[in-house]
């Protein structure tokens, strides 16, 4: 069956997260609602019953197989540990009134995630065990869940439009937690008292159901995440669409909802380069693509696979770029808002190749891991899926890494850089251009990473740990997210736009990178971006920075800075470490951690550099290291050369 177009209502645009998403407003006559010929097509295809990717407690044969399993044993472990927890968190609107008076959401921060994983542990464990231990505490959740004045996050609610009552926002915190008692209501069923089912359908219908749908059809105060291409799209579109199946008991309904879901999720899709590129970063495309799969899954069974969203092209690129950002090891890049400490869990990563779909026997099999392996279990619905939609939810049979020497995003201006597989120092390295626009953006055009093995010992500092001020127009008062924290040029003094106070929706793309020259060989990659569109200078004239990772002998990066203005101005570059470093010479220093190490040479032939560091104190502290010329020039080259180090001298 083909889908039907989704056009985008010319009145709202898709734009990238940041301050000023506010909710949409249509003109007269304009809404979101799906047209009723497809929601009557979807009802003939869809099952006459509600549904939901779990499978009840009552299958015995199910649930006593995944028992009888380490990962099993591992969930009743873990629930036991949570339910030992001392305090156990709990979410409370003494808690949420503290955030929304102080304007600062660590104490709801600090407690959700506990709370998240328990009630996941211990409805898991209710069905492998049966034993009735934890249905106490899994109704107090329930409520204690009811009685709370909002669901939706304090960050999200700074007017307490939704505490006080005056509306109802939903976000990834409310629909998350709708979606979680519901797929309790449906894995236990009776097991839970009829007074505890009827206050989730009651909560979740008043809460989450019936204000998206009542925005939905009148076209106002539509929830700003309809129509963004970030992550929020796709877990809120997941959640929603979830809670629908699941408890609407007519028919109608649930297609609608599955309707709306259809038109919604192309956003998310948009969010993603042809290349399959995400420009959220590795951790967001995690949760961002890990719900759309989610979702798409529940969309190709509950239409018994008449639908299959990752069958198309873009998704079947899409789900590879887990697999292609990793550089070698453990290590990702950490451009935009990524934790530098991220793992991409084994069952997203090979999902297409895992997923059940008929007979298809063609497998990579070269080798098997846990799916689980780092799970924390803060979600039910990915962990049904896996527990109930993948071929054997015991092991992950791998796709082949993507070993190659290098990766190249040409639509988003990223290179990745591998040694040979024979060579003896696992030296590489990343390079990014593309724009200043871009979702949980940093202003890092020109950014590089130089590591060996897992050790990123020149770096992108990565996230920082967010505050009210992360996604407030004051996101790049941080030197985290600035141009400062980066290894990048100041330019006549001028930090890369936007500026520190600047910070709003669809701002920012109007600075960018352009490509001049690439080179890639298996002996050596050179691209050379041209960065002057990056800054506000009214005297800059060119800037370019020149980028080639050498493979010969133990390896090398080269990057080249050339700069021309209409009069001599202040010209500064730096380099950005979490490791150690000493001066080594008058313009050598060694950056050195574990065991690795790597020499770095900064010269020019256009006036004496002046070496500075200090420590950035924001949430992490990496160390900036900088070469300023001593004097304001009218053009000039600096070339850092990076070598790893030979720790035998």
């Amino acid at each position: 069956m083909t889908l039907l177009s989704i056009p985008v209502p010319v009145t709202q645009l898709p734009f990238p997260i940041g301050f000023g998403d506010l909710n949409i407003n249509l003109p007269d006559g304009e809404d979101f609602a799906p047209d009723p010929k497809r929601v009557a097509e979807l009802v003939e295809i869809m099952p006459p019953s509600t549904f939901h990717l779990g499978v009840p407690a009552t299958d015995r044969e199910h649930w006593n197989a995944i028992r009888e399993h380490d990962i099993g044993r591992r969930i009743l472990a873990e629930a036991r540990e949570a339910v030992e927890a001392d305090p156990c968190p709990h979410v409370t609107n003494e808690i949420y009134l503290e955030c929304l008076e102080k304007n600062d959401p660590a104490p709801f921060n600090a407690v959700v995630p506990g709370t998240r994983s328990r009630m996941t542990l211990l409805v898991l464990s209710e069905c492998l065990e049966s034993t009735g231990e934890y249905l106490p505490i899994i109704e107090d959740d329930i409520l204690r869940s009811s009685q709370l004045k909002s669901w939706t996050h304090p960050g999200n609610d700074t007017n307490r439009d939704t505490f006080e009552g005056r509306s109802t926002f939903n976000g990834l915190a409310s629909v998350h937690l709708g979606s979680s008692l519901v797929a309790a209501d449906y894995l236990l069923g009776d097991r839970l008292k009829p007074e505890i089912r009827s206050l989730i359908r009651d909560e979740v219908k008043r809460r989450v159901l019936d204000p998206f749908r009542q925005r939905i059809e009148s076209g106002q105060d539509v929830y700003w995440w309809v129509t963004v291409n970030h992550n929020w799209n796709s877990v809120c579109v997941l959640f929603t669409t979830a809670c629908a199946l699941a408890l609407l008991e007519d028919a109608d309904d649930r297609a609608w909802y599955l309707a709306v879901a259809e038109k919604l999720i192309r956003y998310s899709e948009q969010g993603f380069e042809q290349s399959g590129f995400y420009t959220e970063g590795v951790s967001y495309w995690i949760y961002g693509f890990g719900c759309y799969l989610v979702l798409a899954e529940i969309v190709r069974a509950v239409t018994s696979g008449r639908i299959d969203w990752l069958s198309k092209p873009l998704v079947e690129r899409m789900s590879g770029f887990g697999r292609r950002m990793l550089i070698q090891g453990n290590a990702y890049p950490s451009f935009a808002d990524c934790r530098s400490d991220v793992k991409t869990p084994a069952w997203l990563d090979n999902w297409m190749n895992n997923r059940i779909v008929g007979s298809r026997t063609a497998r990579a099999t070269s080798a098997t891991v846990d799916p689980f392996s780092g799970a924390n279990f803060a979600s039910l619905l990915s962990t049904l899926l896996v527990l109930s939609h993948q071929e054997d939810f015991r092991v992950v049979h791998e796709d082949e890494p993507s070993t190659g020497l290098r990766e190249w995003f040409d639509d988003v201006q990223f290179l990745l850089c591998r040694p040979r597989e024979d060579a003896e120092v696992r030296f590489a390295s990343t390079f990014k251009g593309g724009h200043n626009g871009v979702n949980h953006n940093h202003n890092d055009l020109g950014v590089f990473s130089v590591l060996i093995g897992d050790r990123e010992l020149l770096t992108d500092p990565g996230a920082e740990i967010y505050t009210q001020r992360t996604f407030s127009q004051n996101r790049y008062e941080s030197d985290l997210l600035n141009s400062y924290g980066h290894p990048v040029p100041v330019v006549a003094g001028q930090l890369q736009s936007p500026g520190k106070d600047e910070n709003r929706s669809g701002f920012g793309s109007e600075f960018c990178a352009s490509v001049v020259d690439t080179t890639f060989s298996d002996e050596a990659d050179r691209v050379v971006l041209d960065l002057k569109r990056a800054y506000r200078a009214d005297t800059l004239e060119t800037l370019t920075r020149t980028f080639t990772h050498f493979r010969s002998g133990s390896g090398e990066v080269e990057v080249v800075d050339e700069v021309a203005y209409s009069r001599p101005e202040t010209f500064e570059t730096a380099l950005i470490t979490y490791a150690d470093w000493e001066r080594t010479g008058d313009n050598t220093i060694r950056i050195s951690q574990d065991g690795s190490a790597i020499d770095v040479e900064v010269t020019s032939d256009d006036g004496n550099l002046v070496m500075t560091s200090c420590v950035i104190e924001e949430s992490s502290r990496p160390i900036r290291l900088a070469w300023h010329f001593a004097n304001p020039v009218k053009s000039a080259r600096v070339r850092f050369k990076i070598k790893p180090a030979n720790l035998g001298t």
